[in-house]
């Protein structure tokens, strides 16, 4: 087997050994489930011309021995190859699959197309899969050998071809996708994260063939942004018939993020039921137990035998949310105990719910903040807990689905907080510009730290090259870059998103190293009014940025093969590693350019 990274620049030669050229792209069929190579697009140089000027020559297959070695030999003169001109149905892998959006049925989501893997067998070479891993794209670069050097833990990520089905055959307009009937059969989380990665119009275009049950369900599991993008693009007769299907707690959240124009419209084109429980839910914080309880909770009355619940269980359950606990309120509907589902079953079918139930019941207050709830959740294990007014009436559940929401915000807020980066950053959400002014908030107390502990230097010790002044300011910003970068690292391997957040890391942490080498500079240049040094001390800056950004992403990588915390073992591992190589770099660069001698 070969990657078609490999093939492109092979040389091919003919059946006199005369060097026609190198390989440029291959061109395939799609009518096989695995695409058959039909012909070699070689690019030939012009004979008697400018060097870097060629012609383009389409090998058919019949006329190339073996793919798979080193040099391409083909089996006719260069004279006598037969004229080539490509049918429908048939592209370029280079110009039409490399590097395109490929959905992967297996994984549940979008992703980009690093390199392919073709097989010649029998003679024929067929279009085995597509690599989505990043070694495929540092195979691409040149730098596999390093990642085997290192022994990173990269493997390699393919996709076999089955699992992909083209749009169409149109050479501009190729984008490979698993059919639109496919979609339906997937779990809605798996659903959402193919939404969330498609252009607007792709999306428009995907819910318009899913059923409202199919799309309700995705919708609630998007991130909420799209989700309010998605329900403002949607006709108000369908977005409210969507609303409706959903649990009320999402209706409520998604309606909460829409227009107020928007989301009255929508509340008055709902069911008057299910309108009425979503606007009761929209009263209370985002942020407490009521604003993330649903009010779909199933109830039973005291008064109830045990033959009679189990009946109305029967008849009211399957549209609920959550069954495992059955809440026992009395004729003014206060929470006076719980009954479980495997308590119920087990007791005799004349005896009362009064009798069987438990009331030591844990609950919460409407008003009670969310991470107590989650807390509360957690420490007695439960897998929904009731919410209560001050009166003690029933309103609601808080369920462990939207307590496992509430943890991962916590999550990244305090992530946020410790290590000087947005939540939208972690979660990479956003465009890189506004990530990169985000994390560039802490500039300007990093150089005034900085300069004061090179003011210390000055003071105290005169006589020392003033290189080493900016010593201190260079360790205390390469130390802040490499920790943002290692705290997105970190939180994208926890999310499964380890490999896809590399390169959109990598832009941040360049936008954020040329604005950080411009300002050390800028300050150098005030304090000492020396050009040389100013400039020394830019350039060393921002090459030491890019290093401590490239380490503190790849570290918590390269420590996956080990057991402990990447959160515990990555740190006390960054900092030195950045430090060394910091203070290297700029003392080289300063030898080499003649201010320190």
């Amino acid at each position: 087997m070969v990657f078609f990274s490999d093939l492109v620049k092979r040389p091919v030669y003919d059946a006199q050994n005369r060097k026609v050229g190198h390989i440029a792209d291959l061109v395939v069929s799609l009518s096989d489930v695995f695409p058959r190579v039909e012909a070699l697009m070689v690019a030939a140089p012009r004979d008697g011309r400018i060097p870097l000027l060629t012609d383009v020559v389409y090998v058919h297959w019949q006329d190339v021995t073996n793919l798979e070695e080193p040099q391409i030999y083909l089996r006719v003169a260069r004279d006598n190859l037969q004229p080539y001109a490509m049918e429908n149905g048939e592209l370029l892998l280079g110009r039409d699959i490399m590097d395109k959006q490929i959905v992967d049925t297996l994984g549940r989501r979008i992703v980009k197309v690093n390199d392919l893997k073709l097989a010649q067998i029998g003679g024929v070479a067929r279009l085995i899969g597509a690599d989505i891993s990043l070694r495929a794209f540092l195979r691409r670069l040149g730098a596999e050998r390093l990642t085997n050097l290192l022994r990173l833990p990269l493997p390699e990520r393919l996709i076999t071809w089955n699992y992909v089905e083209p749009l169409g055959t149109e050479m501009t307009d190729v984008k490979l996708v698993v059919p639109r009937t496919k979609l339906g059969e997937l779990h809605p989380a798996d659903i959402a994260d193919i939404l969330e990665q498609m252009e607007a119009d792709e999306r428009a275009a995907v819910l318009q063939d899913l059923s409202d049950t199919v799309v309700a369900d995705a919708i609630t599991e998007l991130e909420q942004p799209i989700q309010t993008s998605v329900m403002s693009e949607l006709d108000s007769e369908r977005a409210s018939d969507l609303l409706e299907i959903m649990p009320p707690d999402d209706a409520a959240d998604i309606l909460g993020s829409l227009p107020p124009e928007k989301a009255s419209e929508l509340l008055s084109r709902m069911d008057v039921e299910e309108a009425r429980q979503v606007q009761q839910l929209l009263q209370y914080p985002e942020d407490t137990a009521g604003g993330i309880m649903t009010s779909d909770v199933f109830v039973l009355e005291s008064t109830l035998t045990v033959d009679d619940a189990i009946a109305k269980l029967r008849r009211e359950a399957p549209p609920k949310e959550s069954i495992y606990y059955l809440f026992v309120v009395d004729s003014d509907e206060r929470l006076i105990g719980v009954v479980s589902l495997r308590d119920l079953v087990a007791a005799s079918p004349q005896t009362r719910i009064e009798e069987v139930l438990d009331r030591d019941v844990v609950k919460v207050r409407v008003d009670d903040d969310q991470e107590k709830v989650a807390g509360m959740m957690a420490h007695y294990d439960l897998l929904a807990v009731p919410v209560v007014d001050p009166a003690g009436h029933l309103l609601g559940i808080v369920t462990v689905d939207d307590v496992l929401d509430v943890v991962h915000e916590e999550a990244s807020e305090d992530l946020s907080q410790m290590s000087g980066i947005t939540v939208d950053d972690l979660e990479r959400r956003g465009s890189l510009w506004k990530a990169a002014l985000a994390r560039l908030e802490w500039l300007p107390a990093a150089l005034i730290g900085g300069t004061l502990a090179g003011v210390v230097l000055q003071v105290y010790a005169p006589s020392i090259d003033p290189l080493i002044f900016f010593v201190p300011l260079l360790l205390i910003v390469v130390a802040t870059v490499g920790g943002q970068s290692l705290a997105v690292a970190n939180r994208a391997i926890s999310l499964g998103l380890g490999h896809d957040m590399i390169l959109r890391e990598m832009a941040i942490s360049g936008l954020v190293s040329v604005v950080c080498g411009l300002g050390a500079g800028l300050v150098t240049l005030l304090w000492l009014g020396q050009l040389q040094i100013a400039l020394v001390m830019g350039i060393s800056l921002f090459a030491t940025l890019v290093i401590s950004a490239t380490v503190g992403t790849l570290l918590p990588l390269a420590l996956g093969r080990l057991e402990a915390s990447r959160a515990l073992m990555s740190a006390p591992m960054l900092y030195p590693v950045i430090a060394a190589l910091s203070i290297f770099a700029y003392v080289t660069l300063a030898t080499y350019t003649g201010p320190l001698k």
